[in-house]
């Protein structure tokens, strides 16, 4: 009797000391989450002041800075979530935006001047710019958002139905990510006033704005801001280029400031945030809590580097 009972007292004791020092999956994950979180990038994602989900309304600092409570987990990922794809919804405005109304203005040049040569240029340089960067970078933001709904699914193994609205960039960023797809001809006619492949380029951007601003009305209080700003900006400094008697072609220079824009954008809102590529899969992926979180200046010149060319492919003769 006095051997089973030390026997018993010893099992007590292992199992005592086992689930103290072995966190559970619950508590690795908010472990993982709250260190995710940490990464300097989220410092510094101040484009929305806040976002409505399951009728509360969530703030940024307070997503980002208060610790996770395992009650409130699942809430918090899925919250972070809409929070980031506001963020991204804003920079795909700005870029479609842009791109729409460049394409306005070739479209009109082309109709004044009657110069076809240059006008089929124009649009391929145009579709260019969609094709290497702005479908690119669609394909990096659903892979972010991607990587936060899985890792919330994971906080809920019995989930088997995704909700609606919770998780609004995912189908608009696939949808921008086909829009290369849906082109019939790869090249498009030197006729620009009436080539079918600009004419649904326009239409696909239209509606996929007019989806941002739908899904996005409800849900995200963006930090308030000019959406004309970027165009009315480089507008101006390529006009202070040309009356410096620089020779330069619109759409050769607006196809520089979008691809200094878009690193900024994936630096900013992906590498820095502490999202991760696969060169391989082409997959993005939230790192582990055993990874160390390396300083901003590393991470940005990292992000700079080989792993950016990898995650975001940039044609040497556009830059």
């Amino acid at each position: 009797m006095y051997s089973l009972n030390i026997l018993k007292i010893i099992f007590l004791l292992f199992y005592v000391i086992f689930y103290t020092k072995a966190p559970t999956p619950k508590k690795k994950l908010i472990i993982q989450f709250d260190q995710f979180l940490n990464y300097p990038g989220w410092q510094i994602l101040h484009d929305v002041h806040s976002i409505k989900y399951c009728n509360r309304k969530f703030y940024a600092k307070s997503l980002i800075e208060t610790p996770t409570e395992a009650n409130r987990c699942t809430q918090k990922i899925r919250a972070l979530n809409v929070y980031l794809g506001c963020s991204y919804a804003k920079v795909m405005n700005n870029l479609l935006s842009i791109f729409i109304k460049c394409l306005q203005n070739c479209q009109k040049n082309n109709k004044e001047t009657n110069d076809l040569l240059n006008g089929c240029i124009n649009t391929e340089e145009l579709i260019n710019i969609m094709a290497l960067f702005i479908v690119p970078t669609a394909t990096l933001m659903k892979g972010a958002v991607d990587a936060l709904d899985l890792f919330y699914q994971s906080s809920m193994p019995t989930l088997k139905i995704k909700t609606h609205n919770t998780y609004i960039m995912s189908f608009i960023l696939e949808a921008i990510e086909d829009i290369i797809n849906k082109l019939n001809n790869p090249l498009p006619s030197c006729d620009v006033t009436n080539s079918s492949t600009c004419g649904m380029l326009y239409s696909v951007c239209n509606n996929i704005i007019d989806i941002l601003k739908s899904e996005t009305e409800l849900i995200c209080h963006f930090v308030p801001y000019d959406t004309n700003y970027l165009w009315n900006k480089w507008n101006q400094e390529y006009k202070a280029i040309i009356d410096q008697g620089v020779k330069i072609v619109f759409v050769k220079f607006l196809t520089r400031k979008i691809n200094d824009y878009i690193k900024t954008v994936v630096i900013e809102k992906y590498f820095l945030l502490g999202f991760k590529f696969d060169p391989i899969t082409k997959e993005t992926f939230i790192p582990t809590s055993e990874e160390p979180i390396k300083a901003y200046q590393e991470l940005k010149f990292k992000a700079t580097g080989e792993e950016l060319s990898k995650s975001i492919k940039i044609n040497h003769y556009m830059i």
